[in-house]
């Protein structure tokens, strides 16, 4: 993560605006990934009964499974 922070970060503040600007951009966005992740977290832990369900589990492993499936038959059958 630090690398693709180290790359990415620098293109948006203006050349001119010194290592400040980087700095506060980069803060910015940890704080902004942080209260993301908390969110997260939190609406998990709401759902986490319904997630634990035997029939939930397994209706959501067969989606994923399809996803997949279809995703890899797209690759095999793409014609580039």
């Amino acid at each position: 993560m630090g690398v693709f922070a180290l790359s990415f970060l620098p293109q948006f503040p203006p050349a001119d605006a010194g290592r400040g600007a980087l700095l506060l951009f980069a803060l910015v966005w940890v704080a902004v990934d942080t209260l993301w992740y908390l969110v997260v977290v939190g609406v998990l832990d709401r759902v986490r009964g319904l997630l634990a369900r035997t029939r939930v589990r397994r209706a959501v492993e067969r989606v994923s499974g399809a996803v997949l499936v279809g995703l890899g038959l797209r690759l095999v059958l793409d014609p580039r």
